[in-house]
């Protein structure tokens, strides 16, 4: 996988990793919120070149899901550092391959993004890509 992603798609990486971890310091149960968001219609425009989300950060994009999925539930989240690997992580292989965030989430969901956190998080975001991409493929 070789593209170069701009600087302000990494902006927008970091703005989704953000939100992943807003969504902690409001308890939000991690597993379901993960899932919810990258089936959401919130993520779903977030993935198109161009829509408003991109221009109004984590806050409103949380609110967008909120708005769109009132019965976020509270419940066990996991650490912020690893949401905001997992949100960042997420919206960097959308830009490096185009797959929109429902097609991403069925490769690796969010309870599968938390476990490899620890040995993965330290790797270039291709590489973590590609490792994660090369072990579905070997199951």
């Amino acid at each position: 996988m070789e593209r170069t992603i701009s600087k302000f798609e990494r902006q927008l990486c970091s703005v989704q990793g953000r939100m992943f971890e807003l969504s902690a310091k409001r308890h939000y149960e991690s597993k379901s919120f993960v899932e919810d968001f990258m089936n959401s219609r919130a993520a779903a425009y977030f993935d198109l070149p161009y829509d408003r989300t991109q221009w109004l950060g984590e806050e409103n994009l949380l609110q967008d899901l909120i708005d769109e999925n009132p019965s976020l539930k509270n419940g066990e989240t996991y650490s912020n550092e690893a949401l905001f690997w997992m949100g960042y992580l997420y919206r960097y292989w959308h830009f490096l391959t185009g797959e929109s965030s429902r097609e991403i989430f069925s490769q690796c969901n969010g309870e599968e993004m938390n476990g490899i956190y620890p040995a993965y998080h330290t790797l270039d975001c291709i590489m973590a890509i590609e490792r994660i991409k090369e072990a579905k493929k070997a199951k």
